[in-house]
């Protein structure tokens, strides 16, 4: 004994319900044999939102992915939409896929923002990337007393390199960018002392494009704030440069190793005549 879908007509050999080609819950016995072919013009399950017709009741839509079936009967209706062969793109909401898109573009901002590529507000990478900000101090950094402060750290090298072929420890050269890493400790620390600010960091220095992975900072201060200690003694950059240098040495400081043989070099002056002196050495 068969059994046949009381919808479309479609046998089976067991009363084991759904039909596998409308849907229906329901069989009934085939008194005669029937044809194994879904019978032409049986019921089928029209996606009211684009349209297309489906054999089965089996949401979603393979078009739109709708799941708003209704069951019609009768010849199939011409479809426009598959004789242009349009997809799901040209059937889906305007409002979804400006949504999606929205939503993979704020990802992509997230993704960026994480690996340091751009700053979002309230949005803090755990590993700062590119050179910190160099302070702008109070005090000096271009002349004291018409000297020219650049000028100084001209002469402090020149000084600073007899001192060193002295001991036997060669020559330096300066490099801009471990000048830029020594500005940035060396007025850091002038801006921590009269602004309270935070002071700087040797990481902070780690994170300018230097020549070496483990630079030597040098950092100190000399104070010329009390007669006759004024810094109106020095009348040229070479005494001013030659006094800075000797007042590291005679503290007992050694003169650093420089694989690389570079240097970057500032100084400043701080509003009661403090010199603040910074190398960094590769």
């Amino acid at each position: 004994m068969k059994w046949r879908c009381e919808w479309c007509g479609k046998p089976h050999e067991e009363d084991e319900p759904p039909c596998d080609n409308c849907g229906h819950g329901s069989f009934e016995e085939a008194v005669t044999q029937v044809n194994e072919e879904v019978v032409e013009g049986g019921p089928r399950w029209v996606c009211l939102d684009c349209g297309r017709q489906h054999q089965k009741n089996s949401p979603p839509c393979k078009r739109c992915g709708g799941s708003n079936f209704e069951r019609r009967t009768g010849p199939p209706e011409d479809d426009p939409l598959d004789e242009i062969k349009t997809g799901w793109l040209d059937v889906v909401e305007t409002k979804y896929v400006i949504g999606y898109a929205a939503v993979a573009v704020l990802l992509g901002l997230i993704v960026l923002a994480a690996v340091g590529s751009i700053a979002l507000p309230g949005f803090a990478s755990d590993t700062p990337t590119g050179p910190p900000q160099v302070a702008s101090p109070a005090g000096s950094g271009d002349t004291v007393n018409s000297l020219s402060l650049a000028g100084v750290e001209d002469t402090y090298l020149d000084v600073y390199n007899v001192r060193r072929s002295g001991v036997g420890g060669g020559t330096v050269s300066r490099n801009a960018s471990m000048d830029d890493a020594a500005a940035y400790y060396n007025k850091g620390r002038v801006d921590a002392r009269y602004a309270n600010a935070e002071p700087p960091t040797r990481e902070g220095v780690s994170r300018f494009p230097l020549p070496c992975d483990r630079p030597t900072v040098v950092s100190y201060e000399v104070a010329y704030d009390r007669t006759p200690q004024s810094l109106d003694q020095f009348q040229n950059e070479t005494a001013l440069a030659t006094a800075l240098v000797d007042s590291y040495l005679e503290r007992g400081d050694r003169i650093r190793r420089a694989e690389a043989g570079l240097i970057g070099l500032d100084i400043h002056v701080g509003p009661d005549e403090r010199v603040f002196v910074t190398y960094v050495l590769c």
